[in-house]
């Protein structure tokens, strides 16, 4: 079950850069989303005193993410016109319905042992994913409404089916223009089954350097600090990811990780 989340959360995927300072490319324009001529083709990451685990990439003639390897286990893609599914080699897979170019919903087929999970995605006139409602089984765990500013989204606010319970969380940007922002920087990422590609609206348009998370019910409160350098490409070849949370307003527990990634560029 480790493996499947890591796959679902890390590579599921990451496909690709994220900012340029040096220049402005429309990320949210079809149909070239990868246009810097660069996939991501390894990862490594050190989680600390977890551990780490690396992770490498392989993709078809036309770009397209067809498997992510990882402790000697192997996630494989395949494409319809409606369906993006990830499959691991145990069975368990996760699929993506798009329609339009756009996510519509999600599913995982054993998020818990024995129990499904779904995801059902709204989006506003202006192309934006606006409303997320999350299902373990049948029933409903959660509805996550998001906010933007400026082209950048800055709340999500999660409210909880089984005791009404809210989580807020607040995101920070720089200047900086992003350029298709990889997952594990791209704030949508830790609220849909995510897949680069544009599959759910407009992205946020600059890059991510801090997001703030609390609770109504908890006395926590944690905050992720972001900080990048890049290749000549504009593409993140290593991303710092300062974790702290505090209660009372005093740090009860801090953490770092951090990430190489290896590119293949025409």
């Amino acid at each position: 079950m480790q493996r499947t989340i890591k796959y679902v959360m890390v590579a599921f995927v990451a496909i690709i850069s994220i900012a340029s300072c040096k220049k402005e490319i429309n990320w949210n324009a079809k149909p070239d989303p990868n246009g810097n001529g660069c996939k991501l083709t390894s990862l490594k990451a050190d989680l600390g005193v977890l551990g780490g685990f690396a992770i490498s990439y392989k993709y078809d003639a036309s770009g397209k993410l067809i498997s992510a390897t990882s402790d000697g286990e192997t996630m494989v893609y395949s494409y319809s016109a409606t369906k993006i599914i990830g499959t691991l080699e145990s069975g368990e897979k996760t699929e993506l319905t798009v329609s339009n170019g756009r996510a519509i919903s999600s599913y995982m087929s054993d998020f818990f042992p024995g129990v499904s999970a779904t995801r059902a995605y709204t989006y506003n006139t202006d192309g934006y994913l606006t409303i997320i409602k999350s299902y373990l089984g049948n029933n409903l765990n959660s509805t996550a409404e998001l906010n933007y500013t400026g082209g950048n989204l800055t709340q999500t606010k999660i409210t909880y089916a089984n005791d009404g319970s809210v989580e807020t969380t607040t995101y920070e940007y720089s200047g900086e223009v992003a350029v298709n922002a990889y997952e594990m920087t791209d704030p949508l990422s830790t609220i849909v089954d995510y897949l680069p590609g544009n599959y759910f609206g407009k992205t946020s348009k600059n890059v991510l350097k801090k997001s703030v998370t609390s609770s109504n019910n908890m006395a926590t409160v944690d905050t992720q600090e972001y900080t990048y350098a890049f290749d000549s490409k504009g593409n993140a070849t290593s991303i710092v990811i300062k974790n702290q949370t505090k209660m009372g307003g005093s740090a009860t527990d801090e953490s770092s990780t951090s990430l190489s990634l290896t590119y293949n560029c025409k």
